[in-house]
């Protein structure tokens, strides 16, 4: 495998957890996020989504999805890597319009989000950028 697939599949599998409940737009928002920190912090995506606490699914000890991964055939997870592809070859346009975090609005906004600037609301999830 390739350091570049490491990165993708890194991604995908943020992206499958984080996203999949808020289908193929709310998958791809989660892929922007990701893409716009690792462009703003000068690091690979796997960096990014293995950050301590920035993607709960991907290292918060207590988050259920923590150890789900995806079993074969998932045409959610196909989804992601094809999402994943596009995104890398810059094929797919930001739909968070330059986002680089998100919540769920099944949460209590977090203290950040209030020296943000909201961008867009893709079903339960609500995008900020700086």
């Amino acid at each position: 495998m390739s350091w570049e697939d490491f990165d993708k599949s890194c991604a995908a599998l943020c992206i499958w957890r984080e996203g999949r409940g808020e289908g193929h737009d709310g998958m791809r928002a989660v892929a922007h996020v990701i893409n716009n920190r690792a462009i703003a912090q000068k690091k690979s995506w796997a960096q990014i989504v293995y950050a301590r606490l920035q993607f709960s699914s991907m290292t918060y000890w207590n988050d259920p999805q923590l150890t789900n991964v995806p079993v074969v055939p998932d045409p959610q997870f196909a989804d992601a890597w094809q999402i994943v592809e596009a995104v890398a070859a810059g094929t797919d346009d930001d739909l968070t319009q330059g986002a680089t975090s998100y919540y769920a609005t099944t949460i209590e906004p977090p203290a950040w989000a209030e020296s943000m600037t909201k961008t867009v609301q893709i079903g339960r999830q609500i995008f900020y950028k700086s």
